[in-house]
């Protein structure tokens, strides 16, 4: 049995009634539900068809600041956060014109119709001394018992990432507009200075070109993670990715006393690929051969044409532990000290994921160290 339908601007605003509350409360305290709710680490609660909480876990109590669930029966979600726009409609939660936009509101309804889903929603909760702004995370999923269906509904704080998000790419475009500017400065004052400082001012102008360079990857590389990074796919050839990759290290400083090679490529094969991002992986593969690489060795650059592929390689003479081994795609781990590690997972984050390719390696006495990249000849439709 269900109350009376209040107007609404979106969701339906029929509730149900006290003593359908208490008996489904009573049914799932039954359950082994409440249990696994306990169980996890983020905010949980289960809602009746009418949206409203018929249980919850001690997260989501903690938050609420309740000592017992059963102070928040029958609220709908909104209600039991202080949602702003809570009581800006009769019907409540879910009922607002705004309502018709939180990203909450959507997933319920979703999840009600037998759509499990993830949604973002911001919500501005009224905390009794401010109003306080909320990135969350939601998600839905639907559940029978007893043949009646009810929603799990979890709610995943984000704010901090979404924070931190805002910052990191407030401080990058901050960091490049600065470099930039200093790097457009230095070029100028290259050929303007006297002859006999234009090689000191060309060093620096090569160390700030190398500093804007890095500044990118790590750019790239957050927004690698977080699924934002666009691809730019264009006809190629193995031969010039190579050619240019190796002119970059070959007079820095990492390749003091060591020689680049560049092998027979196959430079009539035309692949497409994201030139920029490839040249990355490429690079990255160069630089951790000439870390691996002491003074007067050399690493080996090369490339070759398969059936449907094109495969780039990269050779050094060392040996990786195999214990190390284990280890080399993953994030954060290196040899090299604490902060380390993100070249070797780059290179496989960046293959795997937006060049629609493979990422491995070999290394044993026989033939040193070698990392390849295959990649497809065409990138795959749902990445160019």
């Amino acid at each position: 049995m269900a109350d009376a339908k209040d107007p609404t601007c979106f969701a339906p605003s029929e509730r149900a009634c006290p003593e359908d509350i208490d008996r489904q409360f009573a049914v799932l305290s039954q359950h082994a539900i409440p249990l696994v709710l306990n169980a996890m680490p983020i905010i949980a609660m289960v809602l009746n068809r009418h949206r409203q909480v018929v249980h919850g876990n001690r997260k989501f109590a903690d938050v609420l600041g309740i000592a017992d669930i059963r102070e928040a029966l029958g609220k709908r979600p909104g209600e039991a956060f202080r949602c702003v726009h809570a009581d800006e409609h009769p019907g409540g939660c879910g009922t607002s014109e705004f309502c018709a936009h939180c990203g909450a509101v959507r997933s319920i309804l979703l999840g009600l119709a037998g759509t499990d889903n993830v949604q973002e929603c911001a919500i501005n909760r009224d905390t009794g001394s401010g109003i306080e702004a909320l990135d969350l995370r939601v998600s839905s999923a639907s559940v029978h018992l007893d043949a009646e269906p009810y929603l799990i509904f979890s709610i995943n704080d984000v704010s901090h990432e979404k924070r931190r998000r805002t910052l990191e790419r407030l401080f990058f475009h901050d960091m490049l507009n600065t470099v930039g500017g200093v790097q457009g400065l230095l070029e100028f004052l290259a050929e303007e200075v006297p002859e006999e400082l234009q090689a000191d001012a060309r060093l620096i102008h090569r160390a700030v070109s190398q500093l804007t360079d890095e500044i990118i990857y790590q750019k790239q590389l957050l927004a690698a993670e977080t699924n934002e990074l666009e691809t730019n796919c264009t006809p190629l050839r193995s031969d010039d990715i190579l050619d240019v990759v190796a002119a970059t290290f070959q007079g820095g400083e990492q390749a003091r006393d060591r020689r680049i090679v560049v092998e027979n490529v196959c430079s009539e094969v035309v692949f497409h690929s994201d030139p920029v991002l490839l040249r990355r992986v490429v690079g990255n593969m160069v630089k951790n051969a000439l870390e691996a690489t002491p003074a007067g060795g050399e690493i080996r650059l090369g490339s070759r044409a398969l059936a449907d592929a094109v495969e780039f390689s990269v050779q050094n003479a060392g040996v990786i532990p195999r214990s190390v081994q284990m280890r080399i795609f993953s994030r954060s781990f290196s040899t090299k000290g604490v902060g380390r590690g993100l070249g070797t997972y780059s290179i496989k984050l960046l293959t795997e994921r937006y060049l629609g390719g493979r990422a491995d390696f070999v290394s044993n006495r026989e033939v040193g160290t070698i990392f390849r990249v295959r990649l497809p000849l065409t990138l795959p439709a749902d990445l160019a």
